[in-house]
């Protein structure tokens, strides 16, 4: 029972990746030589993919990895309001992308979503020697 239900769900995922791969790009016009840029100037660069399935369309932002200053400003804020410390993460990492990203709500907290998983991205092990 438990495999058809796996397999109705993968078949559900398919259909709505294929139906969202005709979704039209958002990107804010952002080249290849931008990204590089980007890349040279911070490191690592992070592409954040929000699809939003009500306008149909895919809009993506562009995000550096944030500093131990934007960490502990983040920290600060949150204390007091976790939105605005997340918030504050999106404005002091953002480098570019959908312009709808930065202005549209539901948007911008998907995509706030996605960076906070960035934290899980990383894993770390103690031995005792």
């Amino acid at each position: 029972m438990e495999n058809k239900q796996e397999q109705e769900q993968e078949q559900k995922a398919k259909e709505l990746a294929a139906k969202r791969a005709k979704y039209p790009v958002l990107d804010g016009g952002v080249t290849d030589e931008m990204r590089q840029s980007w890349k040279q100037a911070n490191g690592r660069v992070i592409a954040v993919d929000v699809f939003d399935d009500m306008a149909k369309e895919h809009h993506v932002g562009y995000f550096r990895r944030p500093s131990m200053d934007v960490m502990s400003a983040v920290n600060a804020v949150s204390k007091q309001d976790e939105l605005k410390g997340a918030d504050t993460m999106f404005k002091n990492c953002w480098l570019g992308g959908s312009p709808l990203v930065q202005s549209d709500a539901i948007l911008k907290t998907s995509a706030l979503g996605a960076l906070g998983s960035l934290f899980a991205t990383c894993h770390t092990e103690i031995k005792n020697l």
